[in-house]
């Protein structure tokens, strides 16, 4: 098969959970004999010049075609976000010049949702992963501004702009023109033309919703990662019946050395804890400290992940942990030390404040013969049965974290009861079969349906 894989942002900079499982996928079918090409954004805030440019190359073997772009380059940047014609141009011409045999799209964040639309114009097959909520929420991560949780967009979009655009909200009350847009919000059709006035802004927010929704809907398959995700987006109007359930996979290879590696816990050493990835707010990294810093107990907590990139956040977390020995930020580890790096942790800690979908790193410690504790939200509690395999600790309660950090101390036996209890979790090689046959019937079907048109 000829495959386009598409991604908002990709190695090497970039290496979160979706950079990563696309780099995976593309890797393994580049193995079994697909010809694959990865269509990635290089996101520029900072407007080099020309204004839009792609080039490939090739990264570990992938070849790579990146479009680096202004992310702020139209007067109606809230529209941009997930609406952007000068990327759906540039992809229209580059699959007319690829002819891939499907596309598979994991995120189009500044890419654009038109980008589904032109594969679909083309009668090319395309499949989109869920990666997260960007399609319900422009935030990402359902959080409202006062940091509270949301089941998706309120008021028909309208809701989203004292989250995402407060400044926008306050210039809607200085017009009173809140309830006014209110009671047109659901009638506006999608496209608004882009301006920079308060009013048209909250008008490209109201659209969004409904936007992305058509634009989804327009994919051969969608798939979720979890049960969880999928009711969330079915409780957002989206057809259940349109979306499928592929649980991730992990790379067997990186973690088969962790159990050889781990050392028998001694019963008077510190509880190793860690926390692995993105240090921001939303993720909860503070909760940790918390946590540590309010027991006395015989607790380490080591915080791997990069402290530059959201530097408001980390600063004070760093000048906080100065002061007691037991929090190290160990910074970022290459991937092949994985299974060396969980054989020296005994708790993983998931600290999120968001619904988090499916953590790779859950998955990776479940097979690593980590216990895991985090946060009662989303896709976590899905993999997690509190008391059997993990803990599973009230979000946003370092106090409730602490007691049950300071339990298992007290009881090194859960340890080895939950370290029993892991579920057997799925292999890249399992998952990997269920996605290139979820591409084979998008082919398939395609096919048929072109057919079908054929002999009418």
């Amino acid at each position: 098969m000829k495959l386009t894989l598409v991604v908002h942002q990709f190695l090497p900079r970039y290496f979160t959970g979706t950079e990563q499982y696309c780099y995976a996928i593309a890797k393994a079918m580049i193995a079994r004999g697909h010809d694959v090409e990865v269509f990635a954004l290089e996101p520029d805030f900072s407007e080099l010049q020309p204004m839009m440019s792609m080039a490939r190359e090739v990264v570990d073997g992938i070849p790579v075609m990146r479009l680096r772009m202004w992310c702020a380059v139209d007067r109606d940047y809230e529209r941009m976000e997930h609406e952007n014609p000068l990327v759906s141009a540039k992809f229209a011409t580059y699959l007319r010049e690829r002819k891939p045999d499907l596309v598979h799209f994991f995120h189009v964040r500044y890419l654009g949702a038109g980008m589904i639309a032109e594969a679909k114009a083309q009668a090319i097959p395309s499949a989109v992963h869920l990666m997260d909520f960007w399609f319900l929420c422009p935030a990402i991560v359902l959080l409202r501004g006062d940091g509270s949780l949301c089941e998706g967009p309120p008021n028909g979009g309208l809701g989203c702009i004292d989250c995402v655009r407060p400044e926008v909200g306050r210039i809607l009350d200085g017009l009173s023109v809140r309830q006014d847009l209110e009671s047109v919000a659901t009638s506006l059709a999608p496209g608004i033309a882009p301006r920079h006035s308060g009013v048209h802004r909250a008008l490209t927010l109201t659209a969004r919703p409904r936007y992305l929704r058509d634009a989804l809907l327009k994919a051969d398959r969608i798939v979720a990662p979890s049960q969880f995700l999928r009711s969330m987006f079915v409780k957002n109007g989206y057809p259940k019946s349109r979306i499928d359930v592929i649980t991730y996979g992990i790379d067997e290879t990186r973690l088969s050395t962790a159990p050889a590696l781990r050392a028998p816990r001694q019963p008077d050493a510190p509880l190793r804890v860690a926390y692995f990835g993105t240090i921001a707010h939303y993720k909860g990294v503070d909760l940790a400290i918390d946590a540590v810093l309010g027991s006395s107990a015989p607790i380490e907590l080591s915080i791997r992940g990069r402290t530059t990139d959201f530097p408001d956040y980390s600063g004070p977390l760093l000048e906080r942990s100065k002061s007691d020995p037991r929090i190290r930020f160990v910074g970022p580890f290459p991937r092949e030390q994985l299974g060396a790096v969980l054989a020296q942790t005994d708790v993983l800690v998931v600290t999120s404040r968001w619904y988090e979908n499916t953590p790779f790193v859950v998955l990776e410690a479940f097979a690593g013969g980590v216990t895991v504790v985090a946060a009662d939200l989303g896709g976590m509690s899905e993999l997690i049965r509190d008391g059997e395999n993990g803990e599973l600790f009230a979000a946003g309660d370092a106090a409730d974290l602490r007691a049950r950090l300071e339990r298992l101390v007290r009881e090194p036996e859960r340890l080895d009861r939950y370290r029993s209890a892991c579920p057997a979790t799925k292999t890249m090689t399992q998952n990997i079969d269920e996605i290139e046959a979820l591409y084979r019937d998008a082919i398939t079907e395609r096919s048929e349906q072109a057919a079908l048109r054929g002999n009418a």
